[in-house]
């Protein structure tokens, strides 16, 4: 099962793009000065649409690249473009799975799964998923049916060690 990421996990960076979009117009349009001044309200007024595109881009980039898997015997996961995180579990060793909601995500119904792994392993935090409850049960789902195969192959192994090893 693939995590699905809601595409309005950036909807604080689309909010963002939008102030400083507004903000560098009213810069362009309020800001007058002699007309043998450089046009500083224009160069103001681009630097606050640069920076709000940037916002945006960042976030879509981020958002783009963030991959969460889970199979009957691993957790695989990736996050980030230039700083990359990833992570790669057997089954058996994922410690925790936890669902964080923001006030946003409560809102547009998206939630942070962190994954963590036993060992000391760190954890790694994956946002904007909108199957997030989903995938937290899946991963338990596998989990539990992992262990309750090692406990039977163990049972095997008791049963057959107590014939002496015959079938």
């Amino acid at each position: 099962m693939k995590a699905k990421i809601n595409p309005l996990a950036a909807i604080k960076s689309i909010i963002g793009f939008l102030v400083f979009v507004a903000l560098g117009i009213v810069c362009m349009v309020m800001i007058k000065l002699p007309e043998d001044a450089p046009p500083i309200g224009f160069y103001a007024g681009l630097v606050c649409m640069l920076i709000g595109v940037l916002i945006l881009l960042i976030k879509i980039i981020y958002l783009a690249s963030m991959c969460l898997v889970v199979t009957n015997k691993r957790v695989l996961g990736k996050v980030g473009v230039i700083k990359k995180h990833s992570l790669d579990y057997p089954i058996d060793k994922v410690e925790s799975i936890q669902m964080k909601s923001s006030f946003w995500g409560a809102i547009f119904r998206y939630n942070s799964l962190k994954v963590a792994g036993s060992g000391g392993t760190t954890e790694i935090v994956f946002g904007g998923i909108s199957n997030a409850n989903a995938f937290k049960n899946t991963v338990t789902d596998a989990v539990e049916q992992h262990q309750a195969e090692a406990r039977r192959a163990q049972a095997e192994e008791i049963a057959m060690a107590m014939r002496g090893g015959k079938l």
